[in-house]
């Protein structure tokens, strides 16, 4: 064979090669055999956990790092989470001592409800903690015009708020949350929201107030009352908003503050709001709060102090001697009981105080 038609033929069988290759490589990914390149997509293996919720996450928000993730990316209509976005682009655009007349279109708008009185005066704080605090879809939708001019506008805004921040699976079309079309987000963007959200103090007050009351400039008073129950339930630090539609069934995104350390938690769909996020709660903070407890009944600051310098001494930092049992002091006590095969619980009981009295805890407080 020539060597011209020998080259034609290397050429042609080297395109099918090519071709077949690209054809493989594209089912390989379609099918899962290879990662997709875009890391929020790839879905690590979670322990299973009893939640009602088809969309869940937990979030560390100093790292970043996922904690927790049922179908995080699953879109899903937001219901009242939105008005934490709506917050973020009212404090973004319009001043909080701008005084907002209410419009008379206000008795349309469908409850949860502030009441709000067409012809009435407010200021934007004031409009905000009602959305914030009582999910009050007047005081959201009302607070949408005043910033943009129309509804529409508005919801522009927050979509572009939202790719601005990373959210790359949610829509929004009222500012209330109340239904639309088209209208959805995720778990892990509502995650990404709250962390934005976390940055301005006035979103973090509003969130974490149990009651509060409004006055219009008439001199109207109208109470609000938050309907985030871990508020009254829990000795952690959880800030967030609620949100619940038929369609959209109950939704929660929020803060979790506990011992300095910070998770941002949402979920989407449940069944039985308050269970699940009671299963999230426990699954990252439910054993540390009972060794916590169980350390401070027993010690003072004082003695926490010679513990720290005690297991300072035996080889584990306990981090700064402060006199406080946080995590860093919890975790060097269980490394030193394993060490002294000591049950690990991190809970520096008479057993525990007699091994670090070797290392110069007093004896005396092991009795």
């Amino acid at each position: 064979m020539p060597i011209s038609e020998l080259a034609k033929v290397i050429s042609r069988n080297a395109e099918t090669v090519k071709k077949t290759l690209t054809l493989v490589l594209i089912l390989a990914v379609l099918t899962g055999m290879i990662a997709p390149a875009n890391p929020l997509l790839a879905a690590p293996a979670y322990r299973a956990l009893p939640i009602s919720a088809p969309s869940a996450l937990l979030l560390d928000a100093g790292t970043h790092r996922v904690i927790y993730a049922k179908s995080p990316h699953l879109r899903r209509a937001p219901a009242s989470t939105t008005k934490v976005m709506t917050a973020i682009v009212v404090l973004d655009r319009i001043p909080l001592n701008r005084v907002v007349r209410i419009p008379s279109w206000v008795k349309s708008i469908e409850p949860s409800k502030a009441h709000l009185r067409p012809g009435e005066r407010f200021r934007v704080r004031d409009l905000l903690h009602a959305t914030l605090i009582s999910s009050a879809n007047d005081a959201a939708e009302v607070l949408a015009v005043a910033a943009a001019g129309s509804k529409a506008r508005f919801a522009q805004w927050m979509n572009e708020k939202a790719r601005r921040i990373g959210c790359r699976n949610t829509h929004f079309v009222r500012a209330s949350g109340l239904p639309a079309a088209n209208q959805y987000t995720t778990s892990y963007d509502l995650a990404l929201i709250m962390q934005e959200a976390r940055k301005n103090p006035v979103i973090v007050d509003s969130l974490g107030r149990k009651y509060h009351s409004i006055r219009s400039l008439e001199g109207r008073r109208i109470d609000l009352k938050n309907h985030n129950r871990l508020l009254w339930k829990t000795a952690r630090t959880v800030i967030g908003k609620t949100g619940y539609t038929r369609k959209g069934r109950y939704c929660f995104v929020g803060r979790i503050n506990w011992m300095g350390r910070e998770v941002l938690v949402s979920l989407l769909g449940s069944q039985r709001l308050w269970s699940d996020l009671k299963v999230l709660l426990d699954y990252q903070f439910g054993v540390a709060i009972y060794k916590a407890q169980k350390n401070r009944s027993r010690w003072s600051p004082g003695q926490v102090k010679e513990i720290q310098a005690a297991l300072q001494r035996a080889g584990y930092s306990p981090g700064r001697a402060d006199g406080k049992l946080g995590p860093k002091t919890i975790r060097a006590v269980e490394l030193f009981q394993k060490k002294q095969k000591l049950r690990p619980d991190g809970i520096v009981g008479p057993a525990t105080c007699r091994k670090l009295a070797r290392f110069g805890l007093p004896k005396s407080y092991c009795s």
